[in-house]
């Protein structure tokens, strides 16, 4: 007689923590009022609750394909008389029965085949009186499992790291997750907060807390993976401070990673920590021409998960090949770290891109899995074009296409980019524009300037940010407004052409002073087309708290135009040279030994930290 085979749990499903209510449709539908812990489920007679939910889904489609998994078992125990029904979705088909049984009082396994399927999910019907469902799991054959180590970079935000540390320990353990990083870049202590001693006592000698110089997001990345490097783990799980944590997704993405039958970076998608709900990134592609990133699926950018589930939305029934992953939870396999080093020296910006794209041409893919994810706070609502990030966006996005961009000029990124100094210049950001100048004098500069500048830029560019006064102005200190309305958007491409020339006409005129700012808009319509129309303006920040008084400085503007002209042109005459000084460089930048030299500079290092905080 043959054994069957062992199988362990891949995709658990979990219910929402006590502070996390408004999530509820991301895990589980009902047409009831339910009660639950993290494990079980309540609910009343006679009602149904669905699992075509983000998190209650399976995401076949991704597993047959990048996982070459062929069956799955669904597995559970229920207490009441439930009807039991396992549902698939695919491309020509939103809904579709599987198989139904009926279960009292007792454990449950479905089986289901991936071949035809996007997604898999279970409905749960209560025949007679109150029932419970939970030990829901959806499992595969077992394999090695890998342990992981997470690591995670901290700066300044010492109650959202505690947050982080506290969701890993309630759902954690050590043969799983052995070795928790913490690399501390800012002033303010994270082992100060409220709440560190007792995330730190439960984690016991699996924390490690690390202070060191701020070196950014590329700095504190690799100081964790470098450290990661002594130990065993298969993986190491970069993990960023400031986001809500959903421990199952972290089960997941290692179950994926280690059923994958090659070397794959493994990434989380991102819902929005503003609106808890809404999918702000389903995964990310670099386009050739122009090399900017988008999203896989316009459809799904973004997508609230309260009214979209697999079933009912026909572009998440879809498999994506994505280029990267962001770095807010991103697990990379030891092996891929091994072969082709760590983050290039970006500080902030575009290293997640320039690694998956090294990745990719090493062998190594990234998949974006969904029903992983953490809560984030999206681009959108952030003024990084705006503020001292404005020149690590254009430095880092320059030398990523020196490295990766097809063709013999960057695939069209020296125009792509100089589009955005016209845009900023007429939108009154100078100083961004001025940040875009040092950007491109140092890519010019050759690649040594990465480690030179790495400890330094950003504060140079935020001292840069303060003298051309582009600074978010609190709301108690804003100057008077006037009354002017603002600008309507063009309609279409013949209204946008002659708002174009009449801004042109407008930039080349003598500024009128005026004793109060013309205009004030909300960030959504600070944009070129009503911007460029104005001597003045109030533009709210993206972060809700203050906002940006921009004044139009005719001379400044010309002389910005003529800067970045000259700077494309000797871009674009000594690319070719650039691009293989570049690429020469790279092994040397992106070396463990290379990081090291930087992480010697002023640093403490706490292994184990005391839960009084002290180092």
């Amino acid at each position: 007689m043959t054994e069957r085979p062992q199988t362990a749990a891949v995709q658990r499903i979990r219910f929402p923590w006590p502070d996390q209510e408004d999530s509820v449709p991301l895990y589980v539908r009902a047409d009831a009022p339910l009660r639950w812990s993290r494990s079980l489920l309540r609910a009343p007679a006679r009602s149904t609750v669905s699992f075509d939910t983000y998190f209650g889904a399976f995401p076949a489609g991704y597993w047959r394909d990048h996982a070459s998994v062929s069956h799955v078992t669904l597995t559970g125990r229920a207490e009441g008389a439930v009807r039991l029904t396992l549902f698939g979705a695919s491309d020509a088909d939103s809904r579709a029965v599987i198989t139904a049984r009926d279960v009292v009082d007792d454990s449950f396994s479905l089986q289901a085949s991936t071949d035809a399927w996007a997604w898999l999910w279970l409905e749960v019907e209560a025949l007679e009186g109150e029932i419970a469902i939970g030990d829901i799991e959806w499992r595969l054959e077992e394999v090695s499992t890998g342990q992981v180590a997470v690591c995670i970079t901290t700066h300044n935000r010492p109650s959202d790291c505690v947050r982080v540390l506290e969701r890993l320990a309630e759902e954690t353990t050590a043969e799983f997750v052995p070795q928790i990083i913490v690399v501390d870049q800012g002033s303010t202590p994270a082992t100060d907060a409220l709440g560190w001693d007792q995330a730190a006592a439960r984690l016991g000698d699996r924390l490690r807390y690390i202070v060191q110089p701020n070196l950014g997001g590329s700095g504190g990345y690799s100081r964790g993976v470098s450290e990661a490097l002594d130990g065993v783990a298969r993986y190491m799980l970069l993990l960023d401070d400031d986001i809500v944590l959903e421990p199952e997704s972290l089960s997941r993405m290692v179950a994926f990673a280690d059923r994958a039958p090659f070397p794959t970076i493994v990434g989380a998608q991102m819902l929005s920590l503003t609106e808890p709900t809404l999918l702000h990134s389903y995964g990310e592609r670099v386009r050739s021409r122009g090399f900017w990133w988008s999203p896989v699926a316009s459809d799904l950018a973004p997508t609230d998960l309260a009214s979209h589930t697999p079933a009912t939305t026909p572009a998440m029934r879809s498999v994506y090949d994505v280029d990267f992953n962001g770095w807010w939870m991103c697990l990379l396999p030891r092996a891929t770290v091994v072969q082709i080093g760590m983050a290039l020296p970006y500080f902030i910006k575009w290293d997640d891109v320039e690694y998956g794209l090294r990745a990719r041409a090493a062998g190594t893919r990234t998949v974006t899995l969904p029903g992983a994810a953490v809560w984030h706070m999206p681009w959108t609502g952030k003024d990084d074009g705006l503020d001292w990030q404005a020149y690590h966006q254009l430095r880092n996005r320059i030398v990523t296409a020196l490295l990766h961009a097809p063709g013999t000029r960057g695939g069209g990124v020296l125009g792509a980019s100089f589009a955005q100094d016209l845009n900023h210049i007429l939108c009154l950001q100078y100083g961004s524009e001025a940040a875009r100048a040092v950007a491109l004098r140092d890519v010019l500069s050759g690649p040594d300037h990465l480690y030179r500048t790495l400890q330094t830029r950003a504060e140079d560019m935020r001292e840069l940010m303060r003298r051309a006064g582009q600074i978010v102005v609190p709301d108690g200190e804003l100057p008077v407004v006037g009354t002017r309305p603002a600008p309507r958007a063009p309609r279409g491409a013949v209204d946008s052409v002659g708002r174009l020339l009449r801004i042109v006409i407008h930039q080349l005129r003598p500024v009128q002073s005026a004793g109060v700012v013309s205009v004030a808009l909300d960030r959504a319509a600070g944009k070129w087309w009503a911007l460029g129309l104005q001597d003045s303006a109030l533009v709210r920040s993206a972060t809700g708290r203050g906002a940006f008084v921009a004044y139009r400085r005719r001379r400044l503007a010309l002389s910005l135009v003529v800067e970045a002209s000259v700077l494309r042109l000797r871009l674009w005459a000594r690319w070719p040279s650039l691009r293989t000084s570049y690429r020469r460089a790279l092994p040397d930048l992106v070396s463990r030994a290379r990081w090291e030299e930087a992480f010697m500079s002023s640093t403490v290092r706490v292994d184990t930290p005391e839960t009084d905080g002290t180092e």
